[in-house]
């Protein structure tokens, strides 16, 4: 406790060095934090724009129909498959799709067209499709109308009562033609759907391409994204000896997986060349306030006191400047991350399009993960650490006369 209120005291000896040090300190913990929580939160939202309110963390379907897409190679989907796939721990919730191309058109406009037949009340779980809808109403199971997502309904010039035509392949084969009111019109948040999605019941869609009792993917919701990997191994065990397959949004999005894990190294670099510098300008501050004490170590030493308590008296030193840095920077930091965590920044120009371009809505979050303060407080500890080398040697080579005479 007496090293502690010494290491205290000799702190403020020279005010204006432990501030400086402490300022250097807080300034890139402040720049790690924000950047590394910016990072995070922004894949986070990559993550949930172009998976959650699609394509669900893990799909089931045909082993055949991932290689081609072709409406012929989908799946059986009944009660004892849904029984199999809820018996695994960490589904939450099970969403048939059945998913095909279509032309839809209006008047003289006619374009290509995705159509993503659901079960409404199951899907808005995952999806809050919903809560995108901008004018009409959404679909539930018995509608007998179509939601189509806003670019798409524009290009066609259509609005809420107005008909669409839609002319498609059904399966085996068969012609599949109808027309559908269109009930609702939304806003899809992934801009490339946005551009092309139909969104219908999936009873309608089956009856709509003679696939009565048939779906072309099974889309999983589960409790927690962490699980991810333990619950598709999950699967794939009860699965096993059927013709079915269990895929990770990983597999399904290879793209966007190894766009997140270069930007990550990058920025683990770059988190590395900061510290790096912080480290030799802490190390700097070490040398010269070793340097300046042999004197007063000498003395120490010469009344008695031992060698390795004035190394304990340097590392709580050393420490401490690190904690006031820390905390500095872990304060100055929590409000702006909580509050770009509710308000993300929407990202406009060339940058927005780059996004758009991958079908990621162009936000730019923060992330709340407490590890990221947590590694924080290891590296600066460990830095601290490695500067404390130098006063080590110094102390250690300690030569007692030749100190008081200095």
């Amino acid at each position: 406790m007496n090293l502690i209120k010494m290491a205290w005291r000799n702190l403020w000896r020279n005010r204006r060095r432990t501030l400086i040090t402490a300022a250097s300190l807080y300034f890139a913990i402040v720049f790690a934090i924000m950047m590394r929580s910016m990072q995070l939160g922004t894949y986070n939202l990559m993550i949930d724009s172009a998976v959650k309110s699609y394509s669900g963390y893990i799909q089931i379907m045909d082993s055949t129909y991932w290689l081609d897409k072709t409406i012929d190679d989908m799946m059986v989907f009944d009660d004892s498959v849904e029984r199999k796939i809820t018996s695994v721990p960490g589904v939450v919730s099970v969403l048939p799709r059945l998913e095909t191309f279509t032309l839809i058109s209006s008047g003289t406009k006619t374009k290509g067209a995705m159509i993503q037949g659901i079960v409404p009340e199951r899907d808005d779980e995952m999806t809050g499709m919903s809560k995108h809808l901008v004018d009409g109403k959404y679909i539930s199971s018995d509608s007998k109308g179509v939601v189509l997502s806003s670019r798409l309904a524009s290009f066609l010039g259509v609005t809420v009562g107005d008909t669409v035509v839609m002319i498609s392949q059904g399966y085996h084969g068969v012609s599949a033609a109808d027309q559908y009111p269109v009930q609702g019109i939304l806003k899809v948040p992934v801009p490339t759907l946005d551009n092309k999605l139909v969104i219908m019941p999936l009873n309608l869609v089956r009856d709509f391409t003679t696939a009565e009792g048939l779906v072309t993917s099974v889309a999983i919701n589960i409790d927690d994204k962490e699980n991810m990997d333990a619950v598709a191994a999950a699967l794939t065990k009860t699965l096993a000896g059927t013709s079915l397959e269990v895929l990770k949004w990983t597999e399904m999005n290879k793209v966007l997986k190894q766009q997140i894990e270069g930007d990550n190294a990058s920025g683990i670099i770059m988190l590395g060349i900061l510290y790096m510098v912080i480290f030799f300008g802490i190390l700097g501050t070490i040398i010269m306030m070793t340097s300046e004490r042999i004197r007063e170590f000498g003395v120490m030493t010469a009344v008695g006191m031992k060698r390795f308590k004035i190394l304990i008296m340097m590392m709580l030193e050393t420490i401490l400047i690190g904690i006031i840095g820390l905390l500095a920077g872990v304060i100055t930091t929590i409000p702006f991350i909580v509050y770009y965590m509710e308000n993300p920044i929407r990202i406009g120009g060339e940058m927005a399009k780059a996004y758009e371009a991958y079908g990621i809505e162009p936000l730019m979050g923060f992330s709340g993960d407490p590890l990221i303060i947590i590694n924080q407080f290891y590296t600066v500890l460990l830095l601290m650490i490695l500067t404390l080398a130098y006063p080590v040697i110094k102390i250690a080579r300690l030569n007692i006369i030749n100190a008081l005479r200095g």
